[in-house]
């Protein structure tokens, strides 16, 4: 077993992949910002792809087996997402953008995604993996996604990188970066993000060869995986951990186009009628703030693993679904209010405290789950238990965005918010009568 909690060269290899993954969240922003005629629901769409893109990606590599945790495997589809990056560095050298090719870039940069368990499986089938450690290798994925959201928009407002004739973007419509707003008529190099991220995978992978770092893969074969999904607890934890990770990941991929459709823009109403919608130069940059969320999901996740030893991951589990009911609930609230608003920016620190509220419920509620994970499954199912569930809830990340895709269209965001607390609600009646219930076959505090 690892003297050390996360494998350093492991954990390079999933920041990097997550990171290349979720550059889409801050992507799609950046191209609003240029105004070529996406609507949002185009926006959102190419985010939903990505997000279904990574959880297929994941399937694939669970069904594989042992095979897709060997060295040379890890380093093949690590090498394979240099391939995204360099299509991303072509299209965007370009002075048109087709919205077919962006589409086949997202489901390429979806490989990342399913790289994020990929790599943190080394050690679990130790029976004294705590609920800390689960969260603490988990975490580390978290941390590419705050690499995107906060380098991506900075990659972008740099000179090119190699100092070649590509094409560069003016923005028509305002945008930001963590270091504050950008006014409309600024240079935006799109290239460099490819540029950028190609390079930090080729550190990943050439940093130090897999097979002095490796521990022995660990055997997955048919039979395990048969018997894992013969396990009526695989699909209990699957609906449970679709219900934190898979919010985790959508909201984290969401998010920050989320800010931008509802206060970007300004809505004028009349009479319960949509008169005019404005760019609204008043409101805070997304770019500027939506990385705050993932971040605080990645700093609470490890409390979660600590809680869930301390009390038990059930009751942690449903404290947090209650918890993400209720704020969903007053997430809808506000998003409607935002929405009818011709000054939404008066919600904004409201919403994005909600916000927060949310990716902080979510992700102790991951680490709560991993750590019932660890108990439920035998010590030799969990790495692929871990696996199969990471490969679902990964596509929360492609439900979520064409949720708020199909109601930009429609003009009822707050919906989105009702649909996902009554899940929420569901998945806490599910802890109760089979994990809390006494007299439950399935007791399991």
């Amino acid at each position: 077993m690892q003297n050390e909690t996360v494998n350093k060269q492991s954990g390079l290899h999933v920041m990097s992949s997550t990171a290349v993954w979720m550059s889409w969240s801050a992507l799609v922003v950046l191209l609003y910002a240029l105004d070529l005629g996406f609507s949002f629901a185009q926006l959102f769409g190419l985010l939903a792809l990505s997000g279904f893109a990574a959880a297929a990606f994941q399937l694939v590599f669970f069904f594989l087996g042992d095979r897709a945790l060997q060295p040379s495997f890890i380093r093949l589809t690590s090498g394979l997402l240099i391939l995204p990056c360099v299509l991303m560095i072509g299209l965007f050298s370009q002075p048109n953008l087709d919205y077919t090719l962006l589409q086949l870039l997202a489901i390429a940069c979806g490989l990342g995604g399913a790289q994020l368990f990929l790599r943190s499986m080394h050690g679990l089938d130790d029976t004294q993996t705590s609920g800390w450690d689960l969260a603490v290798t988990a975490s580390v994925g978290g941390l590419g996604i705050l690499v995107a959201q906060i380098l991506t928009p900075l990659l972008a407002i740099v000179p090119n990188f190699l100092g070649a004739s590509v094409a560069t973007f003016t923005t028509d419509i305002s945008t930001g970066t963590v270091l504050g707003g950008l006014r409309p008529g600024a240079v935006l190099t799109l290239a460099n993000i490819g540029i950028f991220f190609a390079g930090l995978v080729l550190v990943a992978i050439i940093r130090r060869p897999l097979s002095q770092c490796e521990s022995t893969p660990l055997s997955t074969p048919t039979t395990t995986r048969r018997a894992l999904l013969r396990n009526p607890h695989t699909w209990l934890m699957t609906v449970l951990y679709i219900m934190s990770f898979g919010t985790f990941v959508g909201l984290a991929l969401s998010f920050p186009l989320v800010l931008k459709f509802i206060f970007g823009v300004s809505r004028h109403w009349q009479e319960g009628q949509l008169l005019a919608v404005l760019s609204n130069d008043y409101a805070p940059q997304a770019l500027t703030y939506a990385w705050l969320g993932p971040l605080i999901g990645v700093v609470v996740r490890p409390l979660g693993g600590w809680l869930a030893d301390q009390y038990g991951g059930a009751k942690v589990t449903l404290a947090c679904s209650v918890a993400l009911t209720l704020v969903s609930l007053a997430a809808a609230w506000v998003t409607r209010s935002a929405y009818l608003s011709s000054a939404p920016e008066a919600y904004f620190l409201l919403f994005l405290l909600i916000f927060f509220a949310l990716f902080a419920a979510a992700s102790i509620a991951s680490s709560a789950i991993c750590r019932s994970a660890s108990v439920l499954f035998p010590a030799h199912q969990l790495p692929s238990a871990l696996r199969w569930l990471s490969a679902c809830a990964i596509a929360g990340a492609g439900y979520m965005p064409l949720m708020w895709g199909v109601h930009s269209v429609t003009g009822t965001p707050d919906l989105a918010f009702i649909a996902f607390a009554g899940f929420y609600g569901l998945c806490g009646l599910l802890v109760v009568s089979v994990y809390l219930r006494r007299h439950s076959v399935y007791f399991n505090p």
